[in-house]
């Protein structure tokens, strides 16, 4: 409580801080470097580094899309989560109960969110350090400059980690003069308050600084309606909670010779609720909620059920408390050389640090009070270390052909620990404490080589090769190391690229590639027991994608046409098997082989200096080749349950080949409008803009559990911005999801619901699912001063 007040204080002296600089005087943003920032100018072209190389949205062959400083601010996109309704087949959302933060896909390619030591299949790339855990982004959230979304396999010029693609975000850098500027904001529904503000200027000459803070406080936006009861609270009435604040300082160096220097170090602070904060039941076969009988709707809405763990529970060792709580630490450092060696060659190098500590209490079994001896607590204690080094080499000869030469090495070392306990009045160690440590190294080298056959026509092609080795140890709560099945395991992999590109102009691209790609083997670990064999391997992709980028000669209108098909082998799939004492025990192994492939059409129009429009339209195909995965809780033999029988007989697999891959909607279409209205003769303007987004149905649970579907969905973004161009500043209301829909990306099987598995007479169970957040209305505030 004594934390929480604390960070209180800090969030409120963050505003203050950010509301006492002085009076604005002019509120034109000096733009960052042209390398990470949209170009000024109705005519200009978005600038990408999708190959490393500095290249327009339109020239780039690669399918990325690109959301710039302005749309982030006219949207006020501050959390990346809030992305999803700029860029097409992107997923990205918190998950329940998830050490790594949340839940990333692009295409419908995702995995690993439900395990601790796994690498996801999208990375994030904050100012060129690379983390394959959806918790970095949160060290991203604060002055963001622009968010490339690279979709596809990467690993040519990203590496591991990224067959389905990469998350790129760059920060904003330190100018040539002195700038200051502050945002706050509030959300009515879940009285969240959030500021933010910084300042940059020149230091002496060539060397400049730039410091962005943010705090925030948020009350909660579900109703928290569990059964009061004198032990088992709940003390929150609305969840999910939480507090957070952080920073950035970068340094820039740039002397103007032949050498530059950037360092950007981050720290972000989180102190909420219980990550089972945003987790409901939302499907009940029997009609009622198994776990919440009095009070349970058995709907996703503005509802939630999380009373205390108790008194009992809270006291039975120093890693559990009686109301659930999440805390997480992270730092992310990077530092950026570049030394020119001539005219035409330049060596880069970029080291990266990383450290996270997670520790949370969980009510993981989202029972209510009325059922104590279900209800599930959980305590876990998740460290990540990581140490990165790049090294590039990349030619920019005039003559046709150009190189790029790398090298890449990992240190990584994790740590976890989960402690279990079932029953609020009487409670049952089911989850000993066992800390479990999985250490990994990992180098790569990697090289390109471009060739202008023609002056229109470009041939690039590369490759890298991988090598990862990994280190699994377990300890009992005394610290003796226990025998395990597996202590380690390598992996080797190339992935070539090609790519056939013709650029008959400026403004038209059309091209061709093959990509390959991986995604890291691993170990796996949860509550089960972790002496088996928890390892699992690599999961591949390889294919072909092509497309035309356009865009008219005065830049008012510009589109995109992408195809791509792409086979996943070694397809990595969370397994949940259900444990009756236990609850569920989640692992990843390499099931089967999955395909994807579709189109993505993307277009802009500036109609006038005024008026703006913009449209998307996704069609995935993504369905499992082969898959041979787990049953769900209380199917049946006839509802599918009818493979790999047990030695008492009971089926325990079921086939989802042919079917629909979790987490892909066939279709995604967005499309917004945004119309600038000129006031007087000042410069001020008013702002209405205008966002709509639709997805079909979907799978949210891994198993395809026809009750965890998502139905087909549509959300309503307005704004409206005045701004006051003479003193510096612009206020705003700003509505999202105002179709007030809650949906869901991921859900499992509600733990102890559902009996009889793979016979021919079960007992259905739930399903509780991570539920989005409903209609927000926000005000804010902006100004620039310098």
């Amino acid at each position: 409580m004594k934390d929480r007040k604390r960070s209180h204080r800090c969030a409120q002296l963050i505003a203050m801080l950010a509301c006492s600089v002085s009076t604005p005087v002019l509120a034109q943003e000096t733009p960052p470097p042209a390398a990470a920032s949209e170009v000024a100018g109705i005519d200009s072209d978005i600038v990408v580094t999708a190959r490393r190389r500095a290249e327009s949205l339109t020239s780039a062959p690669v399918a990325v899309s690109a959301v710039g400083s302005a749309e982030l601010q006219r949207r006020a996109i501050v959390r990346l989560d809030n992305l999803a309704s700029a860029v097409p087949q992107l997923i990205i959302s918190d998950a329940g109960a998830s050490t790594q933060g949340g839940v990333v896909l692009i295409r419908g390619i995702g995995v690993g969110e439900s395990n601790p030591f796994a690498d996801q299949a999208v990375s994030f790339n904050v100012d060129g350090v690379q983390v394959g855990r959806a918790a970095v982004r949160r060290m991203s959230e604060v002055d963001m400059a622009q968010v490339e979304v690279l979709k596809g396999p990467q690993a040519l010029f990203f590496g591991k980690n990224s067959p389905a693609g990469i998350i790129v975000i760059r920060t904003a850098d330190p100018g040539a003069t002195f700038e200051a500027g502050v945002n706050a904001s509030y959300e009515f529904r879940a009285d969240e308050y959030r500021t933010d503000f910084f300042v940059s200027g020149p230091l002496a000459d060539g060397l400049g600084a730039r410091l962005a803070v943010y705090g925030s406080d948020m009350k909660g936006y579900f109703d928290n309606v569990a059964t009061p009861s004198a032990t088992l609270g709940p003390s929150n009435k609305r969840l999910p909670t939480s507090t957070e604040y952080g920073g950035r300082i970068t340094l820039k160096y740039d002397g103007g010779a032949n050498f530059d220097a950037r360092l950007k170090l981050n720290y972000s602070h989180l102190d909420a609720s219980g990550p089972e904060s945003n987790i409901q039941t939302v499907n009940c076969p029997l009609g009622y909620d198994q776990l919440a009988p009095v009070r349970g709707d058995c709907s996703a809405d503005d509802r939630i059920i999380i009373p205390d763990l108790g008194p009992l529970i809270g006291n039975y060792a120093s890693e559990f408390q009686s109301v659930p709580y999440t805390r997480q630490d992270q730092v992310l450092a990077g530092l950026e050389l570049n030394l020119a060696l001539g005219d035409h060659l330049k060596l880069t190098s970029l080291t990266g640090y990383y450290l996270s500590y997670m520790r949370f209490v969980t009510n993981a079994s989202v029972a209510d009070s009325t059922v104590p001896a279900f209800i599930f607590g959980g305590s876990q204690r998740f460290r990540d270390r990581e140490i990165s080094q790049e090294l590039r080499l990349a030619s920019s000869f005039d003559e046709p052909f150009n190189f790029l030469l790398g090298a890449y090495y990992q240190d990584a070392d994790l740590q976890f620990s989960n402690y279990v306990l079932r029953n609020a009045l009487a409670p049952t160690v089911i989850g000993v404490k066992q800390p479990v440590f999985q250490d990994g190294t990992a180098y790569s080298f990697f090289a390109q080589a471009m060739i202008n056959i023609t002056p229109t026509l470009e041939l690039s092609g590369g490759g890298r090769y991988s090598h990862e080795k990994k280190g699994y140890r377990l300890y009992d709560a005394a610290g003796n190391r226990r025998a395990t099945a597996s202590n380690g395991k390598s992996w080797d992999n190339f992935s070539p690229e090609v790519t056939l590109t013709y650029r008959p102009s400026h403004d038209l691209t059309i091209y061709g590639a093959y990509k390959t790609g991986f995604l890291s083997g691993g170990f796996a670990v949860s509550s089960g027991d972790l002496t088996l064999d928890r390892s699992f391997n690599q999961q591949t992709v390889h294919g072909f994608e092509g497309g035309i980028k356009v865009r008219s000669p005065d830049g008012r209108l510009r589109g995109s046409l992408i195809g791509y098909h792409y086979t996943h082998p070694g397809l990595q799939v969370t397994a949940n098997i259900i444990d009756p004492v236990r609850g569920v025990d989640q692992r990843i192994v390499n099931a089967g082989k999955a395909t994807n492939k579709g189109f993505e059409l993307e277009g802009s129009f500036q109609a006038t200096e005024q008026l703006s429009l913009h449209a998307a339209f996704a069609y995935n195909h993504g369905r499992y080749n082969r898959l041979i995965t787990t049953c769900y809780s209380g199917q049946s033999i006839a509802m599918g349950c009818n493979l790999n029988p047990n030695a008492a007989g009971v089926f325990t697999a079921q086939d989802l080949s042919g079917q629909q891959m979790v987490r892909a909607p066939d279709v995604v279409a967005q499309g917004g409008i945004s119309y600038t209205v000129p006031l007087g003769s000042n410069g001020d303007t008013l702002n209405l803009s205008a966002d709509g987004n639709y997805s079909s149905s979907y799978f949210a649970a891994p198993s395809n559990k026809p009750q965890s579907r998502q139905g087909a969905y549509a959300t309503l973004d307005l704004g409206a911005m005045y701004t006051n161009e003479g003193k510096g500043f612009s206020i705003g209301v700003l509505g999202r999801n105002l179709t007030n829909k809650y949906y869901f990306s991921r859900a499992i099987d509600s733990t102890f619901t559902g009996s009889g598995t793979g016979t021919a007479t079960v007992t259905p169970s739930d399903t509780i699912a991570s539920v989005s957040r409903g209609r927000q209305v926000m005000v804010r505030f902006s100004a620039k001063f310098h």
